[in-house]
């Protein structure tokens, strides 16, 4: 069996994010008087729903950088169904600000007719800083790093008041105002400060009387109550993201499953979450997710 070299790895993933033509063209059409460059998508992991460039242009000899995404790939959204994610992600950007996350600027957003589909187009605010799912399987980024990035979004989750309930596949969750997909590629981290933001807004996950507000089976395969489960509780929330974390940190060397779990059960100890939550999450960990995985093996094909 042949193996890719690091470089050859890196140009596939380059390649990824490269603008096709139409995009190309949809960017003139939208910029007619600025002169892009588009830089390597350093930091940036590859979207399961969007293709994210890294824009630079100039501003009087000042060089300015700016996340360019075009959501929705390969959707098939209509018009009118990118109509309606497209409204609410400004609104949902609010809401997540007003319960304390730090969210990137969306500068403007255009729906654009790419092929046979729809898609948003979303000038968004630049975070310096990779994300975290390559902070955490990077051997060489040191492991303070990613225990931060743990107890930040820990931390973050522990800060909410308004907690409501919710029951999923037998266990009773603290459901929050509005969900999240909570994934390593989602958040970065700022390097000059260790600000931790939230940059995946699509498609919204608002909650209106306990039910999603623009749940589509295009965009997400579990059920809206698996989804409520793993995407608007803290406790869903906390053991997938750490299931990703476990899974990609002891494959990358350094730490061993048994003390990684023994640490996170110290920040759970020592968080501001409530003992029944910290002790469902420490009881799914310990039994190896055997709640998770049936949330995720009702996928709807």
């Amino acid at each position: 069996m042949k193996f890719k070299t690091d470089k050859e790895i890196l140009m596939a993933h380059a390649e990824l994010f490269i603008p096709n033509r139409e995009e190309l063209l949809s960017l003139k059409t939208h910029e007619p008087l600025i002169q892009f460059e588009i830089l390597p998508p350093k930091g940036i992991s590859e979207g399961r729903q969007s293709r994210v460039s890294i824009l630079e242009y100039s501003v009087e000899g000042v060089s300015r950088r700016v996340i360019w995404k075009r959501m929705g790939v390969g959707k098939n959204l209509t018009e009118s169904e990118a109509k309606i994610l497209q409204s609410r992600l400004v609104p949902y950007r609010g809401e997540l600000v007003g319960s304390g996350w730090n969210i990137p600027e969306i500068y403007h957003s255009q729906i654009v007719p790419v092929s046979s589909e729809f898609q948003i187009f979303s000038y968004e605010q630049y975070i310096p800083g990779g994300d975290g799912q390559l902070m955490v399987e990077n051997p060489d980024e040191p492991q303070f790093l990613k225990w931060m990035l743990l107890r930040k979004v820990i931390e973050s989750l522990a800060s909410y008041s308004d907690i409501g309930e919710i029951e999923v596949q037998g266990e009773k969750l603290s459901g929050l105002p509005q969900g999240l997909d909570l994934k390593l590629a989602n958040i970065v981290v700022e390097r000059e400060t260790g600000k931790m933001f939230f940059v995946d807004l699509f498609g919204p996950k608002e909650i209106k009387d306990g039910k999603w507000l623009t749940y589509s089976k295009k965009l997400d395969s579990l059920s809206e109550s698996n989804l409520m489960a793993i995407a608007a509780s803290r406790e869903g929330m906390i053991l997938r993201l750490y299931r990703l974390i476990e899974q990609k940190w002891v494959e990358s060397g350094g730490i061993t499953q048994e003390r990684l779990r023994k640490n996170l059960f110290h920040l759970l100890d020592n968080s501001s979450l409530p003992e029944k939550e910290v002790s469902l999450i420490k009881r799914e960990i310990g039994a190896n997710f055997p709640w998770l995985d049936k949330i995720y093996s009702e996928r709807q094909i």
